[in-house]
């Protein structure tokens, strides 16, 4: 099985008290972002995060290495 890098983040990685298992891995940064936006929206109604959790939701994205 070959391995692949890809970006995670999940909801948990942005407010471990949160409580929401949201996470998802994609093939880029701005993928990530995107679907995370959508996500944000969609379920949390945040449509504008501020400046310092848009920050920190940067900050979270993580390199996974994924079998494919």
């Amino acid at each position: 099985m070959a391995s692949k890098q890809y970006k995670k983040l999940g909801c948990l990685d942005v407010d471990p008290k949160g409580g929401c298992a949201f996470e998802v891995r994609a093939e880029s940064e701005e993928e990530v972002l995107r679907l995370v936006a959508d996500h944000a929206k969609t379920m949390h109604k945040l449509t504008n995060p501020p400046p310092e959790m848009a920050a920190k939701i940067k900050g979270a994205i993580k390199s996974v290495s994924v079998n494919v």
